[in-house]
């Protein structure tokens, strides 16, 4: 099964304001979040000397680590960018940070993302404005199906005929983390939404509605990696990474695998199998929402429910805060912001570190993160423990 070290550990965790930053480039987005991260717990930023990011989207920039790290005034002795997509690229940066760290390469490592998603792009458009290629529009954009909503559309189509499901099993996955962002202030949907509300917004892509969608959002987050005995003699509270693990099934959306064989079981199975936990050991779940139909799929194949019983998990209030495992207690890409599921881990590290205010769980000792680059297309799933 995959390990990962318990001997290199997560110290820190920042993120910028989210929304609209008007006048910010990505390179000043990401030079904020690793200021606030190393701020966090106490690292000079001059200290960092392992540098990881993800490149924009939006204005796509080649060689995206240097820049950063040459912006930040660094000359670090490991740096790398990189892009497996969605949450999924957070999980590589810290294994990448770990493996870095384990064999000496550096000491503190930072792993970032963040731009400008909203502000910079084009005026009048809608949506994400991708400027990099993903490798389908040869054999799909001749035929209409373009970005990510129509692909997810797709899924949940299936998911609703296969299942017997409704939309409203849907609305609840945005009807929860609407709740949720309304207890953190760096969320960008802070006005409450009601079953009515969601059923009364456009459509965008059958089945999917306005507010199946995730954010277009500005921002971004960082983490803060060092040895445990490097963090011990600090006297920093730490958070570790038990487990995780990874699975490829396919680029091409036609290349699509039914819904029980996308790669999210797969991975479930092997990370909560490297930690030796399962689902009832968890006191909180972040898991990739970019859409509605991502948590429902996801909440069913790491085990939560039982197939085409995902609604039914929701409306018992188990993923809640206060029920048996809350779902993205900051809002989640539906309701925090889109920042590339980053958010997610800085999350997961404030749930278990106990500094999460307003959202804290209760006695979090343990968190699940997920996500998917693509379309399902990698799947990836951690364990993470105070």
């Amino acid at each position: 099964m995959p390990k990962v070290s318990q001997e290199v550990v997560i110290v820190g965790a920042g993120e910028t304001r989210v929304g609209k930053l008007p006048g910010m480039e990505s390179v000043q987005i990401q030079a904020w979040a690793v200021q606030e991260a190393a701020a966090d717990c106490g690292v000079r930023v001059p200290e960092i000397d392992g540098l990881i990011n993800l490149d924009p989207y939006a204005i796509p920039n080649s060689m995206f680590s240097s820049t950063l790290a040459e912006y930040l005034g660094l000359k670090p002795n490991f740096l790398t960018t990189v892009d497996v997509g969605g949450t999924v690229t957070a999980m590589t940066m810290l294994q990448q940070a770990v493996w870095a760290i384990e064999s000496g390469h550096c000491e503190i490592a930072a792993c970032v993302y963040g731009e400008n998603t909203l502000t910079g792009r084009p005026p009048g458009a809608q949506g994400l404005a991708l400027r990099n290629l993903l490798g389908g529009e040869e054999w799909e954009e001749p035929f209409g199906l373009h970005g990510m909503v129509t692909p997810y559309a797709l899924l949940a189509q299936r998911y609703l005929s296969q299942y017997g499901a409704s939309e409203k099993d849907l609305a609840e996955v945005a009807l929860i983390t609407r709740r949720h962002a309304l207890l953190n202030d760096n969320a960008q949907m802070r006005k409450p939404m009601s079953m009515e509300d969601y059923l009364a917004s456009r459509m965008i892509a059958t089945p999917l509605r306005l507010f199946d969608c995730s954010q277009v959002s500005d921002g971004g987050g960082a983490l803060i990696l060092m040895s445990r005995e490097r963090a011990k003699a600090r006297g920093l509270k730490a958070v570790s990474i038990r487990s995780m693990a990874m699975r490829s099934t396919h680029n091409s959306v036609a290349q699509t695998p039914d819904l029980e064989d996308l790669g999210m079981a797969a991975a479930g199975r092997d990370a909560f199998a490297a930690a030796g936990l399962g689902p009832d050991d968890l006191q909180v779940a972040l898991l990739h929402d970019a859409f509605t139909i991502s948590v429902v799929i996801t909440l069913e194949a790491l085990g939560f429910a039982g197939p085409g019983e995902a609604g039914n998990y929701l409306r018992a209030g188990h993923a809640s805060l206060g029920g048996r495992c809350p779902l993205n207690p900051h809002g989640g890409l539906l309701s925090q912001a889109h920042i590339g599921g980053m958010l997610h881990v800085t999350e997961a590290f404030h749930q278990l570190r106990g500094t999460a205010g307003r959202r804290q769980i209760p006695g979090a000792r343990r968190a699940v993160v997920s996500g998917n680059g693509g379309v399902f297309s990698v799947c990836g799933v951690m364990v993470m423990e105070a």
